[in-house]
């Protein structure tokens, strides 16, 4: 979604643009025409770079913060050069060959790899890391147990068939006698097990109804919590790196630039902002503006989508625009594949 359409460029117009855009990603200082002249496999002399990098200028490509400096990409800039990135120009996945194979050997627990994805890309990236889940296509409950913690304290165990494991404590008035928790978990097995939550939600009380324990304590508090007990919290549909990591960059090195940012990071705000401005689309990112919240008017948020039986979701990073693009998309694409091969 460009901030506005842009023409095509000509050859030695994208080679010069394509080096300024880089080498600010390199180096995060204005950018002049004899580095662009010492970066290019191009021979052109220093006055035709200073003419193009005027016309781009013109374009609304380029600005110039001081007369006598260089010049820095605008969010056209980022969003021409991200357009322009295709699979042959990714670099090499050496780097990270040995963070797949600990990944897919962390836990066959979906909260934990997902969580450990973050991390990872985070940690690669030098940015922020986060993973959604848009969607759960199959939850499933797969198993269910209470466990008894003390007379008057139930521990409520879900565990659905795409990974996820859901505990609750419950608060009893009155002390259960062992054998009722036996009985009352015999029960909701035999009831429960192999419908989906949103089943259970809606169904759980006609299932239950003409049991010899249906008027149980611990029985009744699970039919009128079931919307809350029997439902994926939002906790478990977003998974995020430490912030501190964006302190690394000179943009966020000033304090007050990233408390900005911080409330939009918050994970209920994020992941409702994910979900609400991103598109089905398989690679979906918003450079500066294009962001519809203005807190991310300095950032950039590249995101790839993975598609497993159990769920779908998003990979993604969160940084500022002069953020390594191509290390980006190659990192989300390979974690992409090794999030869809281990769920």
């Amino acid at each position: 979604m460009p901030i506005q359409e842009y023409k095509n460029l000509d050859k030695r117009f994208s080679t010069i643009l394509t080096s300024i855009v880089e080498g600010y990603i390199n180096t995060c200082s204005p950018i002049s025409s004899k580095y662009v002249q010492n970066n290019i496999n191009v021979s052109l002399s220093s006055a035709t770079i200073r003419n193009v990098m005027s016309d781009l200028e013109k374009e609304g490509f380029l600005k110039q913060i001081h007369k006598s400096g260089g010049r820095i990409p605008t969010d056209l800039a980022y969003r021409f050069y991200i357009d322009t990135i295709n699979a042959s120009s990714l670099s090499s996945k050496d780097k990270i060959t040995n963070l797949e194979d600990e990944l897919k050997t962390i836990s066959s627990n979906v909260d934990e790899l997902l969580n450990a994805t973050a991390l990872m890309v985070s940690k690669l990236s030098n940015m922020f890391g986060v993973v959604t889940i848009t969607d759960y296509h199959n939850s499933i409950l797969k198993d269910i147990e209470l466990v008894e913690l003390n007379e008057c304290r139930v521990m409520l165990v879900l565990a659905t068939e795409n990974g996820l494991v859901k505990s609750i404590v419950l608060d009893l008035e009155i002390a259960i006698a062992a054998k009722y928790i036996d009985s009352i978990t015999y029960l909701l097995k035999d009831r429960l097990i192999g419908l989906s939550l949103s089943e259970i939600q809606n169904t759980i009380t006609d299932r239950l109804n003409n049991t010899l324990i249906f008027n149980h304590e611990l029985v009744q508090i699970l039919i009128n919590e079931r919307f809350s007990y029997f439902s994926i919290s939002n906790n478990k549909l977003i998974y995020t790196s430490p912030i501190n990591v964006l302190l690394e960059q000179p943009e966020f090195q000033n304090i007050a630039n990233l408390q900005q940012i911080l409330p939009a990071l918050e994970k209920t705000y994020l992941n409702g902002y994910l979900n609400n401005h991103f598109d089905t689309s398989s690679d979906y990112d918003l450079i500066g503006r294009e962001n519809k919240d203005k807190t991310f008017k300095d950032c950039a948020i590249l995101t790839s989508k993975f598609e497993t039986n159990a769920m779908s979701g998003r990979i993604g990073v969160i940084g500022p625009k002069r953020l390594n693009y191509i290390n980006v998309k190659n990192i989300l694409n390979t974690f992409k594949k090794v999030v869809q091969d281990a769920i």
